[in-house]
């Protein structure tokens, strides 16, 4: 990864059209799963909260209309100048700037949120563990860090290999594989007459990873759920895989 080979999340990401494939996602699920989050980890209005990989900062902006301390980063610059102007057109004090998740944020907070896949997608499994490293530097005494991801198991059964979408006028292409530890989607499309491609790559890391990883930094795995309404995870039904670890 260099500045002329970028990875592929810093280039698919900051462009418009991903915001135009995904524009559907469900926002009410998004909105449950933070306040079924916020219930079980009993915060009160003053504490903090670290939203890393905020994207557009829609869930961020959320927190803090609710009297939350929130700080969103990204390593999106146009996704971070979209976060900030939203907050300030809502005249919400939320902070807002571009970060790589492997380094420690600015300031620690309360809790260190990182939701919806927004890890497993460095070609060096290290970096992952240097992303879980800045999580906990950048969580606060008695701290959680939530990590939501998708679970492996689920994702191979349902895999579509071959789809087309049409998203804001524009038809794209899908294709997704699963192989040597790696769940990945290309994504093609014309618009204008000019042709793009682009990738999404997630390691497909499961439950010993995590442990693994949170042991080497020093969080404890308090609780494991698999669905945003917080039922317990099982490997067999779980929907997703979210973790709740403490410092």
């Amino acid at each position: 990864m260099t500045e002329d080979n970028p990875a592929w999340y810093q280039t698919w990401f900051d462009t418009p059209y991903y915001h135009i494939l995904y524009q559907d996602r469900d926002i009410a699920e998004a909105t449950l799963f933070l306040q079924n989050l916020l219930a079980y980890l009993k915060l009160e209005q003053h504490q903090s909260i670290l939203d890393v990989a905020c994207g557009k900062g829609r869930h961020a902006i959320h927190l803090a209309s609710q009297g939350f301390q929130v700080t969103g980063t990204d390593l999106s610059p146009n996704s971070i100048s979209f976060a900030q102007e939203e907050a300030k057109s809502k005249a919400l004090d939320a902070k807002f700037y571009v970060h790589d998740m492997r380094m420690p944020a600015q300031e620690q907070a309360t809790v260190v949120l990182n939701l919806f896949t927004s890890i497993g997608y460095f070609e060096d499994k290290n970096d992952n563990q240097k992303a879980i490293q800045a999580f906990y530097d950048s969580t606060a005494a008695g701290g959680y860090v939530v990590i939501d991801f998708l679970h492996t198991p689920r994702v191979k059964k349902g895999l579509v290999a071959d789809e087309v979408v049409i998203k804001g006028g524009i038809q794209f292409t899908l294709k997704r594989t699963f192989q040597a530890g790696w769940i990945q989607k290309n994504i093609s499309f014309i618009d204008n007459g000019v042709t793009y491609a682009f990738q999404e790559r997630v390691a497909a890391l499961g439950l010993i990873d995590f442990k693994q990883m949170f042991e080497a930094v020093g969080f404890s795995v308090q609780d494991l759920f698999g669905d945003y309404n917080l039922n317990p995870f099982e490997v067999e039904t779980a929907e997703r895989l979210i973790l709740i670890g403490r410092k």
